[in-house]
């Protein structure tokens, strides 16, 4: 496409050469001209008498076109030299001939009518090609019949038939021209118009039109200054100032407001010119540059981003660097000239083997893209994580011309990682594990005692009289005691056994890898009792005060198929309770006697499974609400109503159902009865919108089936998927990972939601987290519960916010019992919320009148 200025140039001569044309025609026209007083020319008589109006026949007989005078009996009575020698004659040949003799038989005919008009006193002028007698030259010629009139009479005619071949040549050159300026006009892209020097539109094309917006009637009754924004006052001055200086304006930007009221970016060049009128008109042509701008806006997007927090490397398809971003340099402490050139592997930190680079490059050569952590080595020799994304980029014919990686730092979200690990499975005070670890750690030991056939060994240990020691000497006495109790513990046993503060006073040791056989084994773990005793028998300086503190220790021993991590615990505890009632300062094995709670435990589970048959379960439900105001949804919670002993706490069967498997048919039921649930509810206005989570035991995830199940209790309940919403437990990730991920991202696919259950109490989930397609983050209730007391419990909190933020993921708080809690975890960026302060766990039934009432009260507050 022609540029404006180019198309202006040509829009510049073609006028021009129309002018230049025009002057031209005027001029042959001018020859043409009949003389001042009527006549074509003055006449004169060859027989010897001149009229008083002749001019003098020389003049005649000059002239270019040819004249001639009849009587009213058609003689010649004058010709000039032009008439007679284009009939190849003398002019005395021609006098007192008749005209039919003159010009033929054929040529009188056809001019009989025009000869009969003037002798009527009528003037009569005609354009013909006439050729000339012996047919060799043909021109185009103007005949005009002029009487001559005296006193009211016809006395004769003249004739004058005038060559007008190069008046017709030029006037066709001239048409040629105009048809030229015309498709040029018609044709263009760009919008073209004319207007006087009011503004008025005279002219526009097509183009100019739909720039405009208008239909063309409408445009006409529209002049320039309607269509220019008022804030283009003081550019247009300035242009109309060039435009009297110089004869043109622009090219220069602004905007045109439409019909429809939008506006749309031009840029503008224009001519002034003369017209044949003599006045004076502006050539204008306008070019819509809305895409240029989009174009121009899109690359100050693109450079703007590439300058973005966000580090951007860009290599070419050999992996040379070829452009990097502010932020990667600062991230890198490169300087530019330092990477230009050169390769990634300039920042290589040696964490990662040689596989690890052949899956990224596998990864790139089959799908044009890898994305993963990536620990990289800084200028100045600082190794630190980041997370990368490196795209292919293709060229026309499908080869790889560049890759782009993005990076970004992750040293933050690993710290935040860090300190949310530290704070969910360390003691603060002692640095030792906590009970959420302890409880991972055993099971991990549990398992891996049955394996081996080898046991282990629980030691409970409580400080004897530490309160009135804490209450005498100070609290910070107390924590200085505890500290050095957590470091004589340690002391005490191998590098690979674990040490572990409950809280308060209550320490355990867990002993994994003891003796296959039990007495050797209880020997073993006696052995190591003994030392605790003796070494925290030993005095303790705590400041100025010398004090002495002696212990209780329960020991349960675990190896057997059948322990549970909650049994070898309650073992450990009741046996510590048998040696502080020996008289403190003991050690006590766990005594079969106390297993009358495994019998109770053996019959609950009977009734268990009989309550799976006779269907005694039923499920309530707990609302969800976000902000505080709105319902979202509920968490089903399952309970049992057993026909003799009432309602059982599920902390009571849950677990039991987890160890015996029974969970996954309860499940079962739990996740068709919900299903069902969403579907009726569906059909209400104030229920329709609520989501339904169902807990999903590990055990249930783990079928090879599950993700079947789930589809089909959708499909044959009629329930939506996206208002269902599985919560799952940080245990679920410790084995089988990638099986995990994978059942999860076929059932998100379906629509299905997921809530990451107890967030904070496991342990393996913050390796896979962000791997892990989930919507939100659920925050524990152990940690809402002191969140107001406890600084590690509100620092959880905060912290798991802020890492759900980062993840791009939703996060509710369970346990939610008071409005301080609330507003805390408000102020601390959670907004949804689940617990007692508003409502507890309801049947179906009331739940739905909780509904109603809470949408009742929400829209009579009028929110």
């Amino acid at each position: 496409m022609c540029s404006p200025d180019h198309f202006a140039a040509r829009l510049r001569e073609l006028e021009a050469d129309k002018q230049r044309l025009q002057a031209e025609v005027d001029r042959l026209t001018a020859l043409l001209e009949p003389a001042e007083g009527g006549g074509p020319v003055a006449t004169a008589d060859r027989h010897g008498a001149q009229a008083a109006h002749c001019l003098p026949l020389s003049i005649l007989d000059n002239m270019p076109a040819m004249i001639g005078y009849w009587d009213t009996e058609l003689h010649n009575c004058f010709c000039n030299q032009a008439y007679s020698t284009w009939f190849g004659l003398e002019p005395a040949q021609i006098t007192g001939r008749h005209i039919r003799e003159v010009i033929g038989e054929e040529r009188y005919q056809l001019n009989l009518p025009y000869i009969q008009a003037a002798l009527r006193g009528e003037a009569q002028s005609f354009e013909r090609a006439i050729p000339s007698p012996d047919g060799k030259v043909v021109r185009n010629a103007l005949a005009e019949y002029v009487p001559d009139v005296v006193d009211g009479c016809v006395r004769g005619f003249f004739v004058q038939v005038s060559d007008i071949s190069s008046v017709k040549q030029a006037q066709l050159n001239l048409r040629a021209n105009e048809e030229k300026l015309r498709g040029l006009f018609e044709l263009s892209p760009l919008g073209i118009a004319l207007t006087d020097m009011n503004g008025r539109f005279l002219e526009f094309n097509e183009a100019f039109r739909k720039l405009c917006g208008y239909d063309a009637d409408q445009l006409k009754g529209l002049d320039y200054w309607q269509l220019t924004p008022e804030k283009y006052a003081a550019e247009e001055a300035r242009q109309l100032d060039a435009l009297a200086r110089s004869g043109r304006y622009g090219p220069y930007e602004k905007e045109y407001r439409r019909h429809d009221g939008s506006l749309v970016p031009v840029r503008l060049n224009g001519v002034q010119v003369v017209g044949a009128d003599g006045e004076r008109y502006i050539w204008s042509i306008v070019e819509d540059i809305s895409e240029s701008r989009r174009i121009e806006a899109d690359r100050r997007v693109a450079a703007s981003a590439f300058e973005a927090q966000v580090g951007i490397m860009v290599t070419d398809s050999e992996g040379r660097i070829v452009k990097v971003n502010r932020a990667l340099l600062e991230a890198s402490g490169y300087a530019m000239d330092e990477l230009l050139g050169q390769t990634p592997r300039l920042f290589k930190s040696g964490r990662h083997d040689a596989a690890f680079y052949v899956a990224m490059w596998q990864s790139l050569r089959q799908a044009g893209v890898w994305q993963g952590e990536l620990w990289d080595r800084r200028k100045d020799g600082e190794v630190y994580p980041k997370w990368v994304t490196i795209t292919a980029v293709k060229g026309e014919s499908g080869e790889t011309t560049h890759f782009v990686s993005t990076q970004i730092d992750i040293s933050e979200r690993k710290a935040a990682e860090q300190e949310i690990e530290n704070l969910a499975f360390y003691d603060p005070l002692t640095a030792l594990p906590n009970r959420r670890l302890l409880r991972d750690r055993l099971q991990h030991a549990l398992a891996v005692s049955v394996r081996g056939q080898r046991y282990g060994a629980l030691l409970f240990i409580d400080l004897d009289n530490f309160k009135t020691l804490n209450d005498t000497l100070g609290h910070p006495a107390g924590d200085s005691l505890l500290q050095e109790v957590a470091c004589r513990l340690a002391s005490c046993v191998r590098e690979g056994d674990t040490v572990a503060r409950l809280g308060g006073d209550e320490f355990v040791v867990m002993l994994e890898g003891l003796a296959m056989h039990l007495d050797e084994a209880a020997d073993q773990a006696k052995g190591v009792g003994d030392k605790i005793l003796a070494a925290l028998k030993e005095p303790y300086q705590l400041g100025e005060h010398k004090c002495h503190s002696t212990s209780s220790i329960g020991v349960a021993l675990f190896g057997n198929q059948r322990d549970s991590m909650d049994e070898v615990l309650k073992q450990a505890d009741m046996a510590m309770y048998k040696a502080k009632a020996a008289g403190r300062d003991a050690l006590c094995f766990f005594d079969p006697a106390m297993e009358a709670s495994l019998l109770k435990r053996a019959l609950l589970e009977t009734d268990l499974r009989r309550a799976l048959e006779e269907k005694q379960f039923l499920l309530h439900y707990q609302a969800q609400i976000s902000g505080a105001d709105r319902l979202t949804g509920a968490e089903v919670l399952l309970r049992w109503q057993h026909p003799v002993h009432g309602m059982v706490s599920p902390a009571d069967f849950i677990p039991l159902a987890e160890e015996t498997r029974l969970i996954v048919p309860l499940g079962q039921w739990v996740l068709e009865t919900a299903c069902r649930q969403l579907a009726a509810w569906a059909s209400r206005l104030e229920m329709a919108h609520l989501t339904i989570a169902v807990n999903v035991s590990a055990h249930q995830l783990r079928l090879p089936d599950f993700v079947a199940r789930v589809l089909a209790v959708i499909e044959q309940t009629g329930a939506n998927p996206l208002r269902l919403k599985l919560e799952l437990t940080e245990s679920l990730l410790v084995h089988n990972v990638e099986e995990v991920i994978g059942k999860m991202s076929e059932l998100k696919a379906a629509g299905v939601g997921f809530s990451l259950d107890d967030f904070g109490t496991g342990y393996s989930s913050l390796t896979y987290l962000k791997r892990l397609p989930l919507d939100e983050l659920k925050i524990d209730q152990s940690f809402v519960r002191d969140v107001l007391v406890d600084p590690n419990d509100a620092a959880i909190a905060r912290t798991v916010v802020a890492l759900a933020r980062s993840l791009g993921l939703g996060v509710i708080a369970e346990g939610v019992e008071t409005a301080a809690q609330r507003d805390f975890l408000a102020a601390s960026g959670c907004h949804a919320y689940q617990g007692y302060f508003f409502s507890r766990p309801l049947p179906v039934e009331q739940f739905v009148t909780f509904a109603e009432k809470f949408a009742a009260e929400l829209e009579e507050s009028g929110s």
